[in-house]
């Protein structure tokens, strides 16, 4: 029982940091927010938490919130939809939370079931996923916000599925105000990815810096640090900050591979 408690509390308070309002996903005066919620609490609570660790890219703990919850709730669909975008590609896994999310989201308002049909858009890997900065995507993620513009999922993502990598910037940036701190974190993380791309070096170490400022307690904050020294070839720095995430989080395959990659660059 006290296993219990204590998930039960730990899942409380990442949900009370959660980068995704419950009040705004669920608003009574709308009805096409993607339908998370099945009103009950544990199991909401399972979701959300499995949302602030898929959005800081904290995966392996994303997948285990999104278990837990359709260990809750089977007809779970947006934990299905979670799931299979986070199974391996072509694997037996993927397809089931794939069809079971079609199934489950039969009876669900028109932007849950648009969120299940990005499963259908699968990449050149075979692997089917809500993320992807293709025209296809970004095309139904346009047509989710339209019909809902205050849902902050369908705001992240309808940003980052921009095929062009300045409207991704422009379009991030916008979110990164409209939220505010601490509750932009994750735009904030991913921005510093963008800027690096866009050449833009000093602008990305500072949003990791910041990112650092605002997620203290995540290991996603160190590891996106490491990568931009990993970048930069500061192989010094980033095995520090690598090391310093598996000091948190000891289970992340990231800094885990990319240690082993820094072995054989020295």
């Amino acid at each position: 029982m006290k296993n219990i408690y204590l998930l039960i509390s730990i899942a409380i308070l990442t949900f009370s940091c959660n980068q995704i309002s419950k009040t705004n996903e669920n608003a009574k005066d709308s009805n096409n927010y993607i339908q998370w919620s099945n009103g009950n609490e544990l199991h909401d609570e399972m979701i959300y938490s499995g949302i602030n660790h898929f959005l800081n890219v904290e995966r392996e703990k994303a997948y285990v919130f999104f278990e837990k919850a359709i260990k809750i709730d089977s007809a779970s669909f947006g934990a299905h939809v979670m799931l299979s975008t986070l199974s391996l590609p072509n694997s037996e896994k993927q397809e089931l939370h794939y069809q079971l999310a079609k199934k489950y989201s039969k009876n669900k308002n028109e932007n849950s079931k648009r969120f299940v049909s990005l499963l259908e858009l699968k990449s050149e890997n075979g692997n089917r996923g809500i993320w992807g900065f293709n025209k296809e995507k970004n095309e139904i993620w346009e047509k989710m916000y339209e019909s809902e513009p205050r849902g902050r999922f369908i705001q992240f993502y309808r940003a980052v599925s921009n095929p062009d990598l300045n409207v991704r910037i422009n379009n991030l940036e916008k979110v990164k105000e409209a939220w505010g701190e601490p509750n932009n974190a994750a735009v904030i993380n991913f921005l510093g990815y963008l800027y690096y791309r866009n050449g833009e070096k000093e602008k990305s170490k500072e949003s990791f810096v910041k990112y650092m400022e605002l997620y203290p307690d995540g290991y996603n904050s160190l590891d996106s640090m490491a990568e931009f020294f990993m970048f930069e070839k500061n192989y010094e720095q980033a095995k520090k900050y690598y090391e310093m995430v598996l000091n948190i989080f000891p289970y992340s395959n990231s800094a885990r591979s990319s240690l082993n990659e820094l072995k054989s660059l020295k």
